[in-house]
């Protein structure tokens, strides 16, 4: 994306982390977009009651936040059909962005992780994409969150495994095709050019 200006404003944005040093750093960036309601708690029982309490429209939390962690709370609001809380942007903060984690936290239902420390710019820029490439939410009897997939390619087949999903058209050829010469030439170009 570039640099999509977002309105951050009245929106209120929850920070779970344990550490207050994060939780203010978080703060002061989300006050220097633009944000002037921001809580914060440092457990999961805060987050738990702050969620019960009220609309949350953005929650940023810690993979590790104590005592349950964060991949257990994001589960945990996304399965609650009652929780009126149970569709928000959920970011999941972590130090640790191994493959597997961003799986874990992709299957429990997370929008999006950010690598911490975070810096202005990488939080910026996941609060954008949530913002402006919204994914619709899946429901099934093992899941619910955001699409998983981010774009969609084809299918294997042309056919999608979801109810939704619709058959995928190849286009007939249109015109001769190129020359292998042509082709080479192109990429050729591209190199040294």
């Amino acid at each position: 994306m570039t640099n999509p200006t977002i309105n951050l404003r009245d929106l209120i944005i929850l920070i779970a982390d344990p550490s207050s040093y994060v939780r203010m750093i978080s703060h002061s960036m989300l006050r220097g977009f633009g944000a002037n309601k921001v809580l914060e708690v440092g457990q999961t029982t805060g987050l738990l009651q702050t969620l019960s309490s009220q609309k949350i429209d953005i929650l940023l939390c810690d993979a590790r936040l104590p005592p349950h962690g964060g991949l257990v709370i994001t589960r945990t609001i996304r399965r609650n059909a009652d929780n009126p809380n149970r569709t928000m942007p959920i970011l999941l903060m972590s130090s640790d962005t191994r493959e597997t984690t961003i799986k874990s936290a992709r299957d429990a239902g997370a929008n999006m992780v950010i690598a911490k420390p975070m810096s202005p710019k990488n939080l910026y820029d996941r609060l954008a994409w949530i913002a402006f490439s919204s994914r619709n939410f899946v429901d099934t009897e093992t899941y619910f969150g955001p699409d998983r997939r981010f774009k969609i390619e084809g299918y294997p087949g042309g056919v999608g495994r979801r109810k939704g999903d619709g058959v995928v058209e190849v286009g007939q050829e249109a015109g001769p095709a190129l020359a292998q010469d042509d082709i080479d030439s192109l990429f050729s170009a591209t190199r040294t050019g």
